[in-house]
């Protein structure tokens, strides 16, 4: 069956695609730098990110960025199956003092290096993932990425073109998932159907595929 629309290929020319990913961690240890945590997802170094901590009956957001990941061994997921589990260390742009108070009982007071092991402790976390692109449409998008996707999940996107003077936002729609190899590690073509788009972005993404398909 022909597709309904030509695709563009877009490997090694630096488009890319920015993604908010969401996932819940597990916290490894603590402290007012930094907090280590254990997730599905990896959180590759140089990722900013956003940490949801409860405590005391509230929330708790802290910013900062994932300075080393690796891998952490294997979960089981609701299906039964299992799914690799990764560290990553998050460098916190700043931690509130009653909340380390509240984590270290009171025993951490003016020790900046303390490293703390909360006990169950989980956090939301929330970051931006950069994929490249390796082509592209007016319907959707293939693209590269270190962690898989679930079929049907819907995201909302930036796509980044070149001498654009913005990104392309759109609302998109995981359609195939698929394991490549890449060494000894795992990587993921991960293919999205675009499913909304503003008019003015939409024309400007028609208007890079045109002068695309006939160079």
């Amino acid at each position: 069956m022909r597709r309904q629309y030509k695709r563009i290929p877009c490997k090694g020319d630096g488009i890319r695609v920015e993604i908010v990913t969401e996932t819940e961690a597990q916290v490894s240890d603590i402290s007012r730098q930094g907090i280590g945590v254990k997730a599905p997802k990896r959180v590759m170094p140089g990722t900013p990110c956003t940490v949801t901590i409860g405590t005391d009956g509230s929330l708790v957001s802290l910013r900062g960025k994932s300075v080393w990941e690796r891998f952490a061994g294997y979960s089981i997921n609701s299906h039964g199956d299992f799914d690799g589990l990764f560290s990553a260390g998050i460098r916190l742009e700043e931690a509130p003092e009653d909340l380390m108070t509240s984590i270290c009982s009171g025993g951490c007071a003016g020790a900046e290096a303390v490293r703390v092991k909360p006990s169950r402790m989980n956090v939301f976390l929330i970051y931006t993932e950069s994929l490249p692109v390796i082509n592209l449409s007016y319907g959707g998008l293939l693209t590269e990425s270190w962690n898989s996707w679930e079929y049907g999940t819907e995201i909302i996107a930036r796509l980044f073109l070149p001498d654009s003077h913005g990104p392309v936002k759109c609302l998109g729609r995981v359609t195939s998932c698929q394991q490549v190899n890449h060494g000894a590690e795992k990587k993921y073509h991960v293919g999205f159907e675009i499913i909304a788009m503003d008019d003015g972005h939409a024309r400007l993404l028609r208007a890079f595929i045109q002068m695309r398909s006939v160079m």
